[in-house]
């Protein structure tokens, strides 16, 4: 099994050729606004999947879809001479919904703030005790006991 620290640098290799490769070398006007956020290989270098986001609605996402999938090939043969593996890792291509939710849990927690006695207007960080309070209350100060050896 590779270690981590290859494996890290195959992927940020993949993301920039592939990204690359999508700006520069695809004419496929069925591919819009796209952008590759991030890209994640097997444990055995055998899959890269790369992740990517659309702007526009879910026909247009599905649109990107088929052009990537078509692409694939391409793709491919474009990343396969700077990667330096005994086999070309297989691509292949998701939805990144890493923003979407994250924007649903941003408006769960704003909802729930709303709900708050005070609107939600004061910062969670003032609701929480100081770190240094935190600290005092929950470690006493430590007493010297007779004996205890003093380093001047």
């Amino acid at each position: 099994m590779p270690g981590p620290t290859r494996k890290l640098r195959l992927e940020s290799l993949l993301h920039r050729e592939i990204a690359t490769v999508i700006q520069r070398d695809l004419r496929d006007p069925r591919l819009g606004f796209l952008t590759v956020t991030r890209v994640e290989m097997s444990d055995d270098l055998q899959l890269v999947t790369a992740f990517y986001t659309v702007l526009g609605g879910d026909s247009q996402r599905r649109t990107v879809a088929r052009a990537l999938d078509d692409a694939v090939g391409y793709v491919e043969r474009a990343y396969a001479p700077v990667v330096r593996t005994r086999l070309l890792p297989r691509l292949r291509f998701a939805y990144d919904d890493r923003e979407a939710k994250r924007q649903d849990m941003d408006e769960l927690i704003r909802r729930a703030r709303s709900t708050d006695p005070d609107g939600g207007e004061t910062p969670v960080s003032a609701d929480l005790p100081a770190p240094a309070a935190i600290a005092s209350a929950a470690v006493p100060p430590a007493t010297p006991t007779p004996g205890d050896a003093t380093i001047p």
